[in-house]
């Protein structure tokens, strides 16, 4: 009996030393609405002038333990792939202010408080043009947000399956 017990207690440890860490996504998509076309309006070589098409801000979060030195380096957002153009880390809880109304500020929590380690993923305008695999192809397929992420020398991936949507904005 002290056996089993013993080497149950072994499996244990030894099970949570070479899983992959927890790490959850907080992730929110907001369109940016850029205002009226101006009527009549061209530009230096005579053409006229188009309005500026609906740009969607992402707002990405990464969550886990402070013990553990993750590192993202790859993002899919809705099957395209994106650059990470910088990480920060960032105090929870984190809040998001719309200030559309402006008598009325309105607060939004993207991330509550914890104890955990938060980063703050940006992405860059631009998508990456390189060939993705096709095992990481099927995880994008099925979710909305895919992050590569190397811990401990391995590469892993966090998935969401669906990404919350923000109020727009118009003009920013």
């Amino acid at each position: 009996m002290k056996k089993n017990l013993l080497f149950f207690l072994v499996f244990i440890v030894g099970s949570n030393l070479f899983s992959q860490p927890v790490v959850k996504i907080f992730a929110f998509e907001q369109e940016n609405m850029p205002g009226t076309k101006p009527a009549g309006i061209t530009d230096e070589n005579g053409k006229a002038v188009k309005k500026a098409a609906a740009k969607k801000k992402y707002f990405i979060f990464l969550s886990y333990k402070q013990t553990y030195n993750v590192m993202p380096v790859q993002m899919f957002i809705k099957d395209r792939a994106f650059s990470i153009q910088s990480i920060t880390i960032r105090k929870t809880p984190v809040e998001y202010t719309n200030k559309t109304v402006i008598n009325n500020p309105e607060k939004t929590i993207l991330v509550p408080t914890s104890k955990d380690k938060v980063l703050e993923i940006n992405v860059a305008e631009m998508q990456r043009q390189e060939k993705t695999p096709e095992s990481v192809k099927r995880v994008a397929d099925k979710n909305d947000v895919v992050i590569g992420y190397v811990w401990n020398k391995r590469k892993y991936f966090a998935t969401l399956q669906k990404i919350k949507t923000l109020e727009p904005v118009a003009n920013e």
